[in-house]
């Protein structure tokens, strides 16, 4: 079997299972509010929030892979910097996020806080803790797309196609969820559910980039497990501080699009460093072989 037929019968592999499971659970493990509130649906739950691992593990393990590359450790040593920014640049997006909302919709970027300061810092440290169960949960599903799809589809199609096609093949794992309580984008939003496919898709391209920036520049998943984890918990109250809930209520589907455009404005950069580091890095290794 060549090397591309074995990355096709892997990634094929792979999505089989992660796709299989989450189109099969995840449609009955919310209501129409997007609680989750029985055991059983929170037995679904779980199977396909973490359906990406459950796929890249069972692909490992029938590939006999395992993980002998160490994606699972931090790798703290030589990468603070880079650990800094897998909390810094999620924040930047929720602060890109809300300003974006404040110019589209008039909303009004104000502290709305009565005890100032000191609450604000309480609200999102209080926020914060959240960011704990949120990682645990994200584990699922970076696990599966920076652990093993993304490289996979680096080493087939380079690696702009594995920002492009991994974020697309990222968007649509979300088919579930954008369907049956509106993810993101509302039930509102024009040609629903369809643009609200599309767009996901769009925003995973530029959040996969940033993701993918971090664990490749760590060689490890836990950067990108933590940025994602920053982003699921700070942008909801960031958003309830400094954003004016009569104005944004209702208006999911802008505040979607407001979404994608900081998702694109930090993933961008990301993408374009990382690609001029993978320049450089093969052209360090041609060297070097010559």
């Amino acid at each position: 079997m060549t090397t591309k037929k074995k990355l096709l019968t892997e990634i094929g592999v792979f999505l089989l299972i992660t796709f299989g499971l989450m189109f099969t659970f995840a449609w009955v493990a919310y209501d129409d509010t997007g609680e989750v509130k029985t055991g059983l649906e929170m037995l679904f739950y779980y199977l396909a929030a973490f359906s990406p691992a459950i796929g890249c593990i069972a692909t490992r393990y029938i590939f006999h892979e395992g993980f002998r590359d160490d994606i699972l450790f931090p790798k703290f040593t030589g990468h603070f910097k880079v650990y800094f920014l897998a909390v810094i640049l999620p924040i930047l997006f929720g602060i890109l996020n809300c300003i974006f909302i404040t110019i589209v919709l008039g909303a009004g970027f104000t502290i709305k806080a009565e005890g100032g300061v000191l609450e604000i810092i309480a609200a999102i440290s209080l926020y914060s803790i959240g960011t704990y169960t949120a990682a645990f949960i994200l584990i699922g599903e970076e696990l599966g797309w920076r652990a093993f799809l993304y490289d996979k589809l680096e080493k087939l199609t380079g690696f702009h196609g594995s920002i492009i096609i991994g974020g697309i093949i990222w968007g649509l794992w979300h088919t579930p969820p954008l369907i049956t309580i509106g993810l993101n984008f509302g039930k509102d939003a024009p040609g629903f559910p369809v643009t609200n496919i599309l767009l996901m898709c769009v925003f995973c391209i530029g959040a996969g980039a940033m993701m993918q920036m971090l664990r490749k520049m760590t060689d490890s998943v836990i950067a990108p497990i933590i940025a994602h984890a920053v982003i699921d918990t700070i942008c909801n109250p960031l958003a309830s501080i400094f954003l004016s809930e009569e104005i944004v209520d209702g208006k999911k589907f802008q505040m979607g699009l407001c979404m994608i455009v900081s998702s694109l404005i930090l993933g961008i950069p990301c993408w374009i460093y990382m690609a001029r580091h993978s320049a450089r890095h093969r052209e360090e290794s041609v060297t070097k072989e010559g």
